[in-house]
């Protein structure tokens, strides 16, 4: 059985299953609550909600950013410490790529985007199944030219961030799609991308030297 947690962002979200169409539970939550105050209790649950111990887990997934640094941190530790105290592999994957991949979004041209810091943008570009740009930490008016260049047909942010960033819906041309990194879909995503948990321990994905 696989467990799946996303805390990358605001939101956050753990899910259990077997493949991409076996999903036994998933909790999604958007709340101000550290993430550290949910993971354990959130992970307890659900196995309790479908009969399961924690050693019925065969692997972890864990979304490594970016996004909140504080929030990856506890997600990944959450992570590795299965690894180190159960010896439970782990697979890491981009949040901005499960924004994308969701619903088969990334075959179009699509472009992602999550709040970093005042004015900042973390994104990156997909078409065709594939990502086309490298992630980016953006300014606003950067992040604003790059979306003009690329003239994605979709930008997909949380609610909260797309008011920051366009708070007028008439300026975009691209369709705006509400949404947020999920942990179910990582389940899916590593199925169609043919990725495998190993033995190494996670790092979180930092677009920006520090």
């Amino acid at each position: 059985m696989i467990l799946s947690v996303e805390t990358s962002t605001r939101a956050f979200s753990i899910s259990l299953g077997k493949s991409h169409t076996e999903v036994f539970a998933s909790i999604e939550i958007i709340h101000e609550i550290a993430h550290s105050q949910n993971i354990v209790g959130s992970v307890k649950f659900l196995l309790n909600s479908v009969n399961a111990r924690v050693s019925d887990i065969s692997s972890v997934y864990a979304g490594i950013g970016p996004g909140s640094f504080t929030g990856i941190r506890i997600g990944l530790s959450f992570a590795n410490t299965m690894l180190q105290t159960m010896g439970i592999p782990l697979l890491g994957i981009p949040s901005l790529d499960l924004l994308a991949f969701e619903e088969g979004r990334w075959y179009n041209p699509v472009i992602p985007f999550i709040k970093s810091r005042k004015n900042e943008v973390y994104t990156a570009s997909y078409d065709n199944g594939e990502r086309t740009s490298d992630y980016l930490s953006l300014k606003l008016e950067d992040f604003r030219k790059f979306v003009e260049e690329r003239s994605p047909r979709y930008l997909i942010s949380s609610e909260e961030d797309f008011r920051a960033f366009f708070p007028h819906s008439a300026e975009l041309e691209a369709q705006r799609l509400v949404s947020f990194p999920k942990s179910r879909v990582a389940l899916s995503y590593a199925e169609e991308c043919g990725l495998k948990p190993d033995m190494r321990y996670l790092k979180p994905l930092y677009v920006r030297d520090f």
